[in-house]
């Protein structure tokens, strides 16, 4: 039975009451919008057309139309049989192959880093594209996002998804119903981003092979991870789905969602614990943490390898930048709609803890760390809690 406390004080704990229509938006929604659009002008430029200006990476589109790579490497032509697929593998390939084959010890250490912290933003993406409130609208196309991030750059297009979710969820009538997810795609979450995206991560990375020719293989079977979710999800959902009684249980999908975020979390934290622990210690300088992390215009014309491993960071830092962004965005929307517009130190605390998470623990555990706590939030705002944060006893 829900208490309340004394004449004048706040209501903290949730009633049964919903919220109320409300016309009220997000202030200053406009200036957040500009602001993901300018992030990913920025990487447009930084990405695309500054190193087009200034051809690199050198040699790419000689390697890719000579069929060799600067080494001697052959470099595969024929993946699937069909023309216009092979060529886009043979484009990403060549992009990848001084990771995935190890030519470069610190473009690998940055792929690996890249991606399998990229596992979070997955996760966090499909249950997106999966809550009733967002069906029909754009950010259910989770995959139309992802196969063209393939080729332009995450760090281009995470921003711009960023944005679209700034346009849609702009009014406050969009949190205050539709955030379950279907209890038979809830369900199936954890073994899809898994088997579509964790497995063939680490097979990319991980299964030793000295045959160059077969580690071509799995970097192109790996590119449409996307695809794979998209089939999984589809396939076990159908398998997984619940009884009528427990497809309509009030928040069963949490449980199944709150697995998912944990996994994507601990991924995350290993893989930044260990790359952290690798670039302090190794004595090889392609291992230190600048050669890793952050972009030299001194060594970008070198060689192609490190004009790709130029692209790759500015990569990670724009996907990586506005996705940690976005975690602040939905935690000052939760803020404002259950105790109140925040005020200036409220802001910076919530810049200074997600920066601080990601220090320790790196961008893909603060991202899902932030969906794990924002989930029961929304259960609250939805049930009309005002006045507090914490999390209701439930009975």
């Amino acid at each position: 039975m829900a208490r309340t406390k004394a004449k004048g004080t706040a209501l903290v704990t949730p009633t049964s009451a919903q919220p109320a229509a409300s016309s009220a938006r997000r202030p200053f929604n406009a200036l957040f919008l500009l602001a993901f659009l300018a992030l990913a002008a920025a990487f447009i430029w930084l990405m695309r057309v500054d190193t087009v200006l200034n051809d690199v990476p050198v040699d790419f589109l000689l390697t890719v139309e000579s069929g060799r790579f600067g080494n001697g490497t052959p470099l595969e032509s024929r993946f699937t049989g069909i023309g216009v697929v092979d060529d886009a593998a043979k484009f990403l390939v060549a992009a990848f192959l001084s990771g995935t084959a190890g030519w470069d010890a610190g473009a690998r250490l940055q792929q690996v880093y890249f991606l399998m912290n990229w596992f979070a933003v997955v996760c966090v993406w499909v249950v997106e594209a999966s809550r009733r409130r967002n069906a029909g609208k754009l950010l259910s196309c989770v995959t139309l996002f992802s196969f063209i991030y393939q080729f332009i750059g995450a760090g281009i297009i995470v921003p711009l998804y960023c944005a679209l979710y700034v346009v849609t969820s702009k009014g406050d009538e969009y949190y205050y119903q539709g955030r379950e997810v279907p209890i038979g795609y809830a369900r199936a979450f954890l073994p899809t981003v898994l088997l579509g995206y964790l497995l063939p991560t680490v097979a990319l990375y991980y299964i030793p092979s000295e045959d160059v020719k077969m580690v071509q293989y799995v970097t192109a079977i790996w590119q449409p991870f996307p695809l794979f979710i998209c089939v999984l999800l589809l396939v076990f959902s159908v398998f997984m789905s619940s009884s009528p009684s427990a497809a309509n249980k009030k928040d069963g999908d949490i449980p199944h969602l709150k697995r998912v975020y944990l996994v994507a979390g601990l991924v995350a934290t290993a893989v930044h614990v260990s790359t952290i622990y690798t670039c302090v210690t190794s004595s090889d300088p392609q291992l230190s943490l600048g050669y890793v992390f952050l972009p030299d215009k001194g060594l970008w014309k070198d060689n192609m390898a490190l004009g790709l491993h130029y692209i790759f960071q500015w990569d990670f830092w724009g996907a990586y930048g506005s996705s940690l962004f976005w975690c602040w965005l939905v935690v000052y929307d939760v803020l404002r709609l259950l105790i109140g517009k925040p005020n200036l130190v409220q802001l910076i605390q919530m810049a200074l803890g997600i920066g601080f998470l990601t220090l320790i623990a790196g961008p893909g555990t603060t991202i899902v760390t932030v969906w794990n706590w924002r989930e029961d939030r929304l259960v609250m705002i939805e049930n009309g809690v005002k006045g507090t944060l914490k999390k209701p006893k439930t009975t």
